[in-house]
């Protein structure tokens, strides 16, 4: 169903997205509308010395049969928690936790109760924050949430986005936007009871005769570029908006594509293949001559592959944690205190530790984001 509307013009398709965040991100007006967007859309303050958060995504846990499609990442999920847990973290839960489209609720919190369990200790501990996405979208009903969540979660509420303005001291420092992404596409947003049905009574079946993989929203990586960049677009675009005319960060998920600050690697040049070919001619001994022969056919695959424009994110005010749910079994998600990083577990050799890419300092990077604010509208 995302197909479908990613198929809209660029600019149609960013607006509607741009006009979905707006809406939650916004004070509505009105007394009746406000009170009820206070109760899933809050507004918070936090100190940058006091921040201790990890945020995951997209886990679409399920029942553990082949439609299942965190059955394969549990592993890495329960390790990370035990990590985080013992190091005084907060754990914020940004959406499409359960797979609540293929299944009953009663059926995923019966199958996972080991790994809720494991959530739970992060309420006594740094903290627990549940978002509701697109697929677990049943939890944005109070009575709903209530009866399959509070054993687990008590008085948490499950929200739909949270605003935390940041202070370093007592100075305004930046805000960080969490919200799951969905907001504003047809087929996760406005037409998804439809696409529910398409999925729990169609592809789930096929799920489980197949074992085929289901773990991201998007069918090609211009569709998914095509969500990133319309998500980096309305970051951007606050500036000249908000108090101060000052962009937040979104931190978002939903397209399990994990999106960073910094540049993306370069294909390798004429003079690398160039060099590796050299070196394979000259080389005789056969584990060195496999290893080259690796390396040269690896990097004659790449330069043979269309080339893939990301979405710009200058300045870097979009991030995403990616997902829980990749077929290799991994996971990423973002990482924050007074510095913020990208994550992945399991590490390089599969072993129960954090593999992190290079962070940024949080102050830096609300520096960079705000360097050049838009004027405020006339």
């Amino acid at each position: 169903m995302l197909k479908r509307s990613t198929q809209l013009a660029k600019p149609e398709y960013s607006a509607k997205v741009a006009k979905a965040l707006d809406k939650v991100y916004d004070q509505p007006s009105g007394w009746l509308a406000r009170w009820r967007a206070k109760r899933r859309n809050l507004v918070e303050k936090a100190k940058l010395a006091d921040l201790k958060i990890v945020v995951m995504s997209d886990l679409h846990r399920g029942t553990g049969d082949k439609a299942d499609d965190f059955r394969r990442s549990h592993r890495a999920y329960r390790a990370a928690l035990g990590w985080y847990l013992e190091q005084g973290y907060a754990l914020w839960l940004l959406g499409d936790v359960e797979e609540l489209w293929e299944n009953l609720p009663r059926e995923v919190i019966d199958h996972y109760k080991e790994v809720l369990r494991l959530e739970q200790g992060f309420i006594s501990r740094g903290g627990l924050r549940r978002f509701y996405g697109n697929h677990d979208l049943d939890w944005s009903k109070p009575r709903t949430a209530r009866k399959y969540l509070h054993e687990w979660v008590g008085s948490t509420p499950i929200i739909e986005s949270l605003r935390l303005e940041v202070t370093d001291g007592d100075a305004p420092l930046g805000t960080l936007f969490f919200v799951h992404g969905h907001q504003g596409t047809p087929g996760s947003d406005v037409f998804a009871p439809i696409s529910r049905l398409a999925v729990r009574f169609v592809w789930r079946a096929v799920q489980r005769s197949q074992g085929w993989i289901a773990t991201t929203p998007a069918e090609s990586a211009d569709i998914r570029g095509n969500h990133d960049a319309a998500m980096f677009e309305w970051a951007k675009s606050r500036a000249g908006r908000d108090p101060k005319h000052k962009r937040p960060l979104l931190i978002a998920g939903h397209t399990h594509h994990p999106v960073f600050p910094g540049e993306p690697p370069l294909p390798p040049s004429d003079d690398q293949v160039a060099a590796l070919k050299a070196e394979l001619d000259t080389e005789t001994d056969p584990a060195t001559r496999a290893q080259l022969r690796a390396e040269l056919n690896l990097a004659e695959a790449i330069r043979w592959e269309p080339p893939f424009d990301p979405p710009s994110n200058s300045p870097p005010c979009y991030v995403n944690t990616g997902c829980c749910s990749f077929p290799d079994a991994d996971i990423t998600c973002i990482e924050i205190t007074d510095e913020i990083r990208l994550v992945r577990w399991l590490d390089n050799e599969g072993n129960a530790r954090p593999h992190s890419f290079d962070p940024l300092a949080l102050r830096d990077l609300f520096a960079e984001i705000n360097a050049d604010p838009a004027p405020a509208p006339g």
